[in-house]
């Protein structure tokens, strides 16, 4: 019985405290995730500035915009700078056509003008996070700079993140668990003390009342086989005692079976 209910207590404290951790993980890992993403963003943000200040825009008198984008004159120190950072960088014309790119082979995702910030899938495990900025002056667009960043600077710190938090998630529930059985034994050590006690005072009870009840059976058994008692008050009340200790004594018997239980 002690066994069973110190079992349900170190149970329930493992339970709680597993689902406690479980709760902090989640939110620590969701915490990081965000801040990572967060610091992706801020990077192709910096590039798009960085290359907007760079752009080399030049005036022209017939067209339709008065306004035209030297593609070689405002990539030409731009390229090898975003390379080493691992960023890609494409311009694409007002009408979505992929004018410029440094990807190797040019990208088969096409323009998305009103998306700002998305995440692409290349593969299962090429990703890419893109920044999408139309470039204009006045009302006249001169076309989209998008910026491409691996998003393999999330999935890797997340992953080994997870790995982290499932480990230390796991030895913390072993742990709780090895302390919540020690913690429960000695919560339960006094009232298992108080019930052997108890026990044993019932025990004690038992039997120092056997003995007696005994006694006054065998006394009113004798009465009542006495040839010579004629009173009938007597005989009646003689084996209403009788009876009352026959189940004094069945009362004294079931005490002294808990007790030995």
């Amino acid at each position: 019985m002690f066994q069973t209910t110190r079992r349900r207590l170190a149970l329930w404290y493992t339970t709680v405290t597993a689902v406690l951790l479980l709760l902090f993980a989640t939110a620590v890992y969701l915490y990081v995730r965000h801040t990572l993403i967060e610091r992706v963003d801020d990077t192709l943000k910096h590039v798009v500035e960085v290359v907007e200040r760079s752009l080399v825009i030049q005036p022209v008198d017939d067209g339709e915009i008065p306004y035209q984008f030297n593609i070689e004159a405002s990539f030409r120190d731009n390229s090898d700078g975003v390379e080493d950072d691992h960023i890609d960088l494409e311009w694409f014309s007002p009408k979505g056509d992929l004018l410029w790119s440094t990807f190797s082979e040019p990208l088969t995702i096409p323009l998305k003008a009103n998306t700002t910030r998305a995440t692409v899938h290349l593969s299962a495990e090429h990703l890419l996070r893109q920044l999408t900025q139309p470039v204009q002056i006045e009302d006249y667009i001169l076309g989209y700079l998008r910026v491409s960043h691996p998003w393999f600077e999330v999935t890797k710190p997340s992953h080994q993140l997870i790995f982290d938090l499932t480990l230390g998630t796991v030895v913390m529930i072993i742990s709780t668990g090895a302390i919540g059985w020690l913690l429960s034994g000695m919560a339960m050590k006094p009232v298992r003390e108080s019930y052997q006690r108890l026990k044993q005072f019932t025990a004690d009870a038992s039997h120092e009342l056997r003995n007696p009840i005994a006694t006054i059976q065998t006394n009113v058994q004798v009465a009542l086989g006495d040839p010579d008692l004629a009173s009938e008050l007597q005989r009646h009340q003689l084996e209403v005692i009788e009876r009352l200790t026959q189940r004094l004594g069945r009362l004294v018997n079931d005490l002294l079976f808990l007790a030995r239980a």
